[in-house]
């Protein structure tokens, strides 16, 4: 490390990797630190940044892979919202905040989006899901 290097700022780049490694260790909770560290970078109002959803959906991910499913929701729930449309219109947004729902009961909403997702990528994108999000949707799936 140079002299300089400690007080070299961080990217925006710089925490999404840090946190990927971490998340890739299995250090989620570390992982999701980094995240949300990086999220307070981005310039206000979050909703409008591109970047976020990155982040809040890499947040959100982390949280229902510990079956934190409430907050797993709000976070992927925010990245859906963000202005930019890149929530909206991403499959794997539409698919956690789906399976999210529906783990917290929110059968309807979670049918919408994992349709939603089903739609952008078909079958595909429940490939290594467990079979209960698929089978969430087959009679909506079964009907066209």
């Amino acid at each position: 490390m140079g002299l300089f290097d400690k007080f070299k700022k961080k990217t925006i780049d710089d925490y999404a990797e840090e946190g990927n490694s971490l998340f890739n260790q299995g250090k989620l909770d570390e992982a999701i630190d980094i995240w949300v560290q990086g999220l307070k970078t981005l310039p206000e109002p979050l909703n409008a940044q591109s970047e976020a959803v990155w982040f809040q959906t890499s947040i959100g991910d982390a949280y229902f892979l510990q079956e934190k499913y409430d907050k797993a929701y709000e976070w992927i729930f925010e990245a859906k919202s963000n202005l930019s449309g890149d929530g909206y219109s991403n499959p794997f947004v539409m698919m956690r905040l789906g399976q999210s729902a529906l783990e917290i009961g929110k059968t309807e909403e979670a049918r919408e989006y994992l349709l939603r997702a089903y739609m952008f990528e078909g079958e595909d994108i429940f490939s290594e899901e467990d079979e209960k999000y698929l089978n969430c949707i087959r009679d909506l799936i079964n009907q066209g």
